[in-house]
């Protein structure tokens, strides 16, 4: 087995954790979108549905494994390469003679030149998890034309063809959140904190949480954007309650966002309302704990990276697989944080995940 990093960051495995927090600096960038009233109305993507015939792309194993990622700059990707190499160099070893990944650092220019380089090298399957842009979409489509397969892994690109689309069941948990929060709480003033940039599916959690709520004209629902960060999530919610604007309670994405908007609340010695949308990322559980914070959380689906290999697998023995599929939810509230919260760890590590426990060790050890 080959494995080769293309430019990429350090492997997440042996990353330190100083070199990680400045590679996290550099995802902070200017936020563009206004507020709920005036926020452009995003398209939503149009999954295609249906079994799709793989013979065309059947080889004799082993193989040649492509990824193209957006880059290791949060827990999340972090965890999402893990499962990708993990799957890769280990649990798939002996069916993938290389594997070659290549990290754009969330700059689309850098992702479609990744894209171009790992072509030029052959590979019989290609896994992207992109940046939602025209630019990147170029590179897909170029994959496509050159008769490589693109199985499109958690994000997905506007206007490029592709084999598969192995997501996160986003409407799902938009509902789920509207449901969880609504049941435990009578909310009259409700956040939602929308994350940017580049993340393609983000339009269906947002979609989702529209509908949810459009029967329920008694809550007022404030959608803020805000970058994929703690700190964009600190930012935007400080500016909201600096403007007088208070809620009680609190839609998100995911644990990153939701202790940005902890850290504002705190910031101002304001009471943390119900939280729903977090996840089992270490560093937002460990925060829910210091502050006994009243929240639910989803899985954030960082194992969707090993699925994404085994579905690679699938592909290249002739198996029919879903054009789209999404991996399910797992779902649990503060009353459990401690079945999940592993103090032991680094706040960089991911309760829900597929990685054994040498990998967890060796990446996540105090």
């Amino acid at each position: 087995m080959r494995i080769t990093s293309v430019n990429s960051n350090p492997n997440p495995a042996t990353c330190s954790r100083r070199r990680f927090l400045q590679l996290a600096a550099g995802t902070v960038l200017t936020l563009l979108l206004p507020g709920c009233a005036r926020q452009r109305q995003e398209p939503l993507p149009q999954p295609t549905v249906g079994r799709i015939d793989t013979q065309p792309y059947r080889k004799q194993p082993p193989w040649h494994l492509a990824r193209s990622g957006r880059g290791d700059v949060n827990p999340w990707m972090v965890m999402l390469s893990a499962h990708i190499e993990y799957a890769a160099v280990e649990k798939h070893r002996h069916e993938f003679a290389v594997f070659r990944t290549a990290s754009a650092n969330w700059d689309p220019n850098k992702q479609i030149e990744d894209i171009q380089g790992l072509l030029a090298q052959g590979p019989d399957l290609l896994l992207v998890d992109p940046m939602d842009t025209a630019v990147v979409a170029r590179g897909v489509r170029s994959a496509v034309d050159a008769g490589v397969p693109v199985v499109l892994v958690s994000s997905y690109v506007s206007n490029a063809p592709y084999l598969a689309w192995l997501a996160q069941p986003e409407k799902e948990h938009a509902s789920r959140c509207v449901d969880w929060l609504l049941r435990n709480t009578a909310p009259r003033q409700i956040l939602v904190l929308s994350n940017r940039p580049a993340s393609g599916s983000n339009p269906l959690w947002v979609a989702g949480i529209q509908e949810q709520m459009a029967t329920h004209s008694e809550v007022s629902v404030h959608i803020e954007p805000c970058h994929w960060s703690s700190a964009g999530a600190e930012a935007a919610t400080g500016a909201l309650l600096g403007q007088g604007e208070r809620f009680d309670g609190v839609i998100v994405r995911n644990g990153l966002i939701a202790r940005g908007v902890v850290d504002a609340l705190l910031e101002r010695g304001l009471p943390i309302p119900p939280i729903a949308g977090a996840d089992d990322w270490n560093g937002w559980l460990g925060t829910a704990k210091d502050h006994g914070v009243q929240f639910l959380a989803l899985t954030g689906g960082a194992n969707i990276g090993l699925h994404a290999v085994e579905m690679a697998t699938q592909v290249l023995a002739g198996e029919g697989v879903e054009a789209y599929s999404t991996l399910p939810l797992h779902a649990f509230d503060h009353t459990e944080l401690d079945s999940y919260h592993r103090p032991d760890l680094s706040e960089h590590y991911w309760a829900v995940h597929d990685l054994p426990e040498a990998w967890i060790e060796r990446m996540f050890s105090l």
